[in-house]
C-alpha cells in the first residue's frame, strides 16, 4: 500500500506541474499529456483506495467494495476524457476553419516541464522495482511496468515537444498528440476492461479457483471441509473468499492459525493473490470415520 500511496503522490505532483504550464500555454501537446496524467492518477488513486479498504479497514472483504472502486474509476475516467475532448475538438476544427493557423506548441522550453515529468515517473518506476526486489509482490511488478511504460510515453512528448517548436510543423504536433493519446486510451480501454468485468462479474478466474480448492483439500483435508472458494480478479491483484466446514469443537485460537495458514498457502498457488477472507462455519453432521479391518472383522463376527 505505501508504494503504491507514493507512486499516486509523484502522478499528483506530475500533474499539478504539467497542468500549470498547458493552461498558461495552450500546448495541445502537453494538454493531451496531462490527460495522460489524469488517467493513471485515476487508475492509481482507486488502487490505493481498494487496497487501503482491504487491508488496513476492512477485516472481512465486502464485493461492494469492489463495486464502489469499478464505478469510481469509469466515472474519473469519463469525466477526464469528456473534459479533455473539448480542447481537442476545437484543434482539430481548426484545421479547416484555420488552415493557415500555426502550432499551439512554439515554445521548446515546454520540454522542460514534460522533461520533469518523465523524471518523477522514472522515479517512481525505480522505486516500485526496489520495493518489488524486496518483496517480490507481483502486484508492485505490474504497477513499475505501468510505470516504465509511461517513462517511454514522457520521452516520446519531450521529442515531440522539441521538433514541433523548432520546425513549427502542425502535422509534428499533430502526430504527438496522437502517440501520446496512444497511451492514454490504453490506460483507458484498461479501466473500462476491468470495471466493466468487475461489474457483471467476469472477473472471476475459475482455473486459480479450482487450483485453492485442490490445495485447500490436499493441506487441510483432515480438518475441513471445503463449502466454496470465490476468486475475483481487481486491476492486477486477487481476493478469494473462502469457506469452510469445521468441527463444532474447534478452538478459537486453533481457527485462528488455520486462518493464517490458508492466507499463506492460497498466496504459495498464486503470489497475486493480495487478500484471503477464510469464514468458518460449523460442520452439521461428523464426517464418518472409515473402519478398520479390525472393526469390519469384529462386525462379521
Amino acid at each position: 500500500f505505501e508504494a503504491v500511496r507514493i507512486a499516486f503522490m509523484v502522478s499528483i505532483v506530475g500533474l499539478a506541474l504539467e497542468l500549470v504550464f498547458a493552461i498558461l500555454s495552450h500546448s495541445m501537446i502537453l494538454i493531451t499529456d496531462v490527460a495522460h496524467w489524469a488517467v493513471d492518477g485515476a487508475l492509481e488513486f482507486t488502487t490505493m483506495v481498494t487496497l487501503y479498504l482491504i487491508s488496513k479497514v476492512l477485516r472481512r472483504f465486502s464485493w461492494g467494495v469492489l463495486y464502489f472502486e469499478s464505478i469510481l474509476a469509469l466515472l474519473i475516467s469519463a469525466i477526464v476524457i469528456g473534459t479533455y475532448m473539448i480542447p481537442f475538438t476545437d484543434y482539430i476544427n481548426s484545421y479547416t476553419t484555420e488552415p493557415s493557423a500555426g502550432v499551439t506548441t512554439s515554445n521548446p522550453f515546454l520540454a522542460l516541464v514534460s522533461s520533469a515529468g518523465g523524471v518523477l515517473t522514472f522515479y517512481a518506476f525505480s522505486y516500485l522495482r526496489r520495493v518489488y526486489a524486496k518483496t517480490r509482490l507481483e502486484i508492485l511488478k505490474a504497477e513499475y511496468m505501468h510505470a516504465a511504460i509511461d517513462t517511454v510515453a514522457s520521452a516520446l512528448v519531450t521529442i515531440g515537444i522539441i521538433a514541433t517548436s523548432l520546425t513549427q510543423s502542425r502535422a509534428a504536433e499533430l502526430l504527438t498528440i496522437i502517440a501520446s493519446l496512444f497511451f492514454t486510451f490504453h490506460s483507458v480501454a484498461n479501466i473500462v476492461e476491468d470495471s466493466v468485468r468487475s461489474l457483471l462479474g467476469l472477473n472471476i478466474d475459475v482455473e486459480l479457483k479450482y487450483k485453492l480448492v485442490a490445495m485447500l483439500s490436499e493441506r487441510f483435508g483432515d480438518s475441513i471441509d471445503v463449502r466454496s472458494v470465490d476468486v475475483r480478479k481487481i486491476g492486477s491483484f486477487y481476493v478469494a473468499k473462502v469457506e469452510l466446514y469445521v468441527h463444532p469443537h474447534t478452538t478459537i485460537s486453533k481457527l485462528h492459525r488455520m486462518r493464517l495458514e490458508i492466507a499463506k498457502a492460497c498466496r504459495e498457488v498464486n503470489e497475486m493473490v493480495y487478500h484471503v477472507d477464510v469464514v468458518f462455519y460449523p460442520r452439521t453432521k461428523t464426517r464418518k470415520r472409515p473402519r478398520s479391518a479390525k472393526e469390519k472383522t469384529k462386525g462379521v463376527q
